[in-house]
């Protein structure tokens, strides 16, 4: 953690709304890549509570590298650019088993939530 204790960011994971809720990322530090070429996913529902968690695994994997399951799910998404869980549409097999690995090292990240609003000028 840099001096004022949220430098430096090594990514953002920006949401957002429609018809549905997504997650996708935009990294800031370089080196950062995603599982496999995920892009973007659909969680549950809206602000469901394994969001997060889910977005972590997909956009910082490297975090997650001890945890048994990572490259099987690796395999299973192959050239998977979204995962939507709401609809069941491209979710890995084992990535539900994934997830309960990784619950413990995602506590250990420093995560910061930030609301955009529009200034008026």
């Amino acid at each position: 953690m840099g001096a004022d204790g949220i430098n430096p960011i090594c990514f953002e994971i920006w949401v957002g709304d429609a018809d549905r809720q997504w997650l996708e990322v935009h990294y800031v530090k370089e080196g950062i890549k995603p599982l496999g070429k995920m892009k973007s996913f659909i969680p549950n529902g809206p602000d469901h509570p394994d969001s997060l968690l889910d977005a972590c695994i997909a956009f910082f994997p490297e975090h997650f590298g001890s945890c048994p399951n990572l490259a099987k799910v690796r395999e299973e998404i192959e050239d998977t650019e979204r995962i939507d869980f709401s609809e069941g549409i491209d979710v890995p097999p084992s990535w539900r088993k994934l997830r309960e690995e990784a619950r413990p090292l995602f506590k250990k990240l420093h995560i910061f939530k930030a609301d955009l609003k529009e200034m008026k000028l």
